[in-house]
């Protein structure tokens, strides 16, 4: 009888000690590193946008995702969507950033137009935070990057 209490102790010690090492992971947070347009010749348009998007979070392993870039008539709220480009995002270890470059030419958007630029979208990725997955151009804007720390969860 003692020995089949000494192990179910064990198994169930096992079992929390899982528990709780899966609970301590830190978790993906998915960032708007940077974004960078290209002007046409007149410098009147678009030509390119290049969007780079990172992992924020050195501990965790993000997976597939999306990026998506809206042009807009204004940075106000309730403005006008003039196009959406968007693609898939490889996932992305700790650290890594994964950059992509949109030809919009052919859509004759005015240079200096309001960008918005979101990172998972979609929210397929659970993260740390999904509150800052975002960046803006004209006027320029981005949400705030977390600490190292704030990517694991508190337990």
């Amino acid at each position: 009888m003692r020995k089949i209490m000494l192990i179910v102790t064990a198994i169930l010690l096992a079992s929390v000690s899982a528990a709780v090492e899966a609970k301590a992971q830190a978790q993906p947070d998915l960032v708007v590193r940077q974004v960078t347009i290209i002007k046409d010749s007149s410098g009147l348009f678009v030509n390119k946008i290049v969007v780079a998007v990172a992992n924020a979070c050195n501990k965790s392993n993000a997976g597939i995702s999306y990026v998506l870039v809206t042009f807009k008539q204004s940075a106000a709220k309730d403005a006008k969507a003039i196009y959406y480009i968007g693609n898939t995002v490889k996932a992305l270890k700790g650290g890594e950033t994964y950059v992509q470059t949109f030809d919009v030419s052919e859509k004759k958007i005015g240079a200096g137009r309001h960008i918005y630029v979101e990172a998972d979208p979609y929210k397929k990725v659970t993260e740390a935070s999904e509150d800052n997955n975002w960046r803006t151009l004209y006027p320029n804007g981005a949400g705030k990057l977390l600490s190292e720390g704030q990517c694991t969860p508190k337990m």
